[in-house]
């Protein structure tokens, strides 16, 4: 039988908007983000909203992370990332693999296409495959979908869409140049 989780959850306010993060003693579940269409400056403080009673060691992290993140996106991809926890995620698929490839290899500043993402997880023909993966990241900015582009270094279509201010904030926050 599989182990319940208790999860707790954490909500930051933050330059995109509120933040809620969601997670158990084992790692992080979720992040949600909202599909901001306005991003404030960057002169903006995070803080914490709405915490639990108790904070399980990769909430915490994760909040740590996040809030050196919004400072200085540079400086937080120095720091360990908090633990994950995809208790439904099945480690020997292709989705896994792309999240791994996404995670490790693809650097804070930089930014990789759907194509590449997929050769790089090892099926360079699998790049719908790879879009697939990024709808299904339940943990953005941690893993950061955000780096993924099309092509011609076009956005793409983050959080369905809807969340294209926001992909450009973070891409710029991070150093890159987008188109």
């Amino acid at each position: 039988m599989a182990e319940i989780c208790l999860k707790s959850r954490a909500v930051l306010r933050t330059p995109i908007g509120p933040v809620s993060v969601t997670a158990c003693k084992t790692g992080v579940h979720n992040i949600n983000l909202t599909a901001a269409t306005e991003i404030p400056g960057k002169k903006f403080a995070v803080a914490v909203t709405e915490a639990p009673d108790h904070w399980p060691g990769p909430l915490r992290k994760c909040v740590d992370w996040l809030t050196v993140y919004f400072k200085d996106a540079k400086a937080a991809n120095q720091m360990p990332l908090p633990p994950f926890h995809r208790p439904t995620a099945k480690t020997d698929s292709f989705t896994y693999k792309v999240w791994e490839t996404l995670t490790n290899q693809v650097q804070c500043g930089e930014t990789v296409s759907y194509g590449q993402l997929a050769a790089m997880a090892g099926n360079d023909k699998a790049c719908r495959a790879v879009g697939g993966a990024m709808r299904a990241n339940q943990i953005p900015i941690l893993m950061p979908c955000h780096r993924v582009t099309k092509s011609d270094g076009a956005l793409g279509n983050y959080m369905a869409g809807k969340g294209n201010t926001l992909k450009k904030w973070l891409l710029e926050h991070e150093g890159a140049v987008v188109k």
